[in-house]
């Protein structure tokens, strides 16, 4: 008798290899925008959103992002729920990058205290992951009272927090000094951690954040690694450089940045640098891709890919988009438009092709019948 089990799927391609017959490639579908919506108690079914980061652990996505509204601090707007603000910072996640479920919230307004310095506006949420612990970056302040921020004035103060799981709790969130709007981290792979901040230009320090879990950041020399100015008069020169996301590739640092060019629309350049704090030198053709304000996560092909706002209009205006991006030998980024509609890419083998075995009874060099079968072939 003849007993049949269910086989797994990876013995079944590995007999594939073995006896010589190629299985067809595996392939994943995507389409931009991507079908991402939330609720919170200022809006039901939102679509639109901001600065969206999505990170992979194992595998799994998620996405932290600048929830609407995306106020200011307005006298008129302090009787709405949050007094105006976005609500928080809540997490949500993915196995296909298609269907997104809400998680915890990281931060929340309403479940901060008054004197809270980071209680409003939650703009451009990050999660980096670095050294095995995960640490979420944002920009906030608090608008009752100047007083209860940490510069004493009302504006754009970063904060940093840490957890042990991506999903948080992140405990000990701290102001790091003299910060700007939509500072990020990076991990210079050197056992060091970097702050990138832009105030026009784009500046780059050393920050330590080994004692971040008793509220202490340690910073080092700020020194400006980027001007807005073009370098080639020739070429169209942004009103201002914002939005950083600093990260190394093999052997090769980036910087990928947002650029509000006047009558041209917001775009993505990027530098590059064969030291964590450079000298960065702006790639040459300014704008490398339409949408701005991006992350960089590892991609269902294992390539990297950009999570972004759309920004070149049609359909996936101010919606969720992520597209796969390819890094030239030379180490260049390999500028990309902006898709919509269904796109398919091939995923990676999950094992090695294997040669065909060859036969015993075949193969004119199998070995002599007194050596047994196990010889070479």
């Amino acid at each position: 008798m003849i007993l049949c089990k269910t086989i797994p799927a990876v013995l079944i391609l590995a007999l594939l290899a073995t006896s010589g017959v190629q299985a067809a490639p595996a392939t994943f579908t995507y389409s931009n925008p991507i079908g991402f919506q939330y609720t919170t108690e200022h809006t039901i079914d939102q679509k639109e959103l901001r600065d969206p980061c999505i990170i992979r652990d194992g595998d799994t996505y998620y996405c932290v992002f600048t929830m609407w509204p995306f106020a200011n601090k307005e006298d008129g707007r302090m009787s709405l729920p949050d007094n105006g603000s976005s609500p928080g910072i809540r997490i949500y996640s993915s196995k296909d990058l298609k269907n997104w479920a809400p998680g915890e919230w990281l931060v929340k307004s309403s479940e901060l205290p008054e004197d809270c310095p980071y209680k409003h506006r939650f703009w451009a949420p990050e999660i980096h992951k670095i050294n095995g612990k995960f640490y979420l970056i944002f920009t906030a302040d608090n608008w009752l009272k100047k007083e209860y921020n940490p510069s004493g004035e009302w504006g754009y103060h970063a904060f940093v927090g840490v957890a042990d799981k991506v999903t948080g709790p992140y405990r000990h969130i701290t102001y790091i000094k003299d910060s700007a709007c939509d500072t990020t981290i990076m991990d210079g792979g050197d056992g060091k951690i970097y702050a990138i901040m832009p105030f026009g230009d784009l500046f780059e320090q050393e920050i330590d954040l080994s004692r971040l879990e008793e509220d202490k950041i340690t910073l080092g020399e700020r020194k400006k690694i980027l001007s807005k100015t073009s370098d080639d008069p020739a070429q169209s020169t942004p009103s201002y450089l914002e939005g950083p996301w600093g990260m190394k590739i093999g052997k090769r640092y980036y910087v990928f940045y947002a650029e509000n060019i006047e009558k041209e629309g917001y775009w993505t350049g990027v530098a590059y640098a064969d030291n964590p704090l450079g000298p960065w030198r702006k790639d040459p053709r300014v704008k490398l891709f339409e949408g701005g304000h991006l992350a960089v996560f590892q991609g269902p092909n294992d390539r990297p890919w950009f999570s972004y706002r759309g920004e070149s209009g049609g359909p996936a205006a101010g919606r969720l988009c992520a597209d796969p991006f390819t890094i030239a030998e030379d180490g260049t980024v390999q500028p990309i438009a902006p898709t919509t509609g269904p796109q398919t890419i091939t995923l990676p083998p999950l094992l090695k092709p294997v040669a065909p075995a060859k036969h015993f009874l075949t193969d004119k060099k199998r070995p002599d019948k007194k050596h047994g079968s196990h010889g070479k072939y």
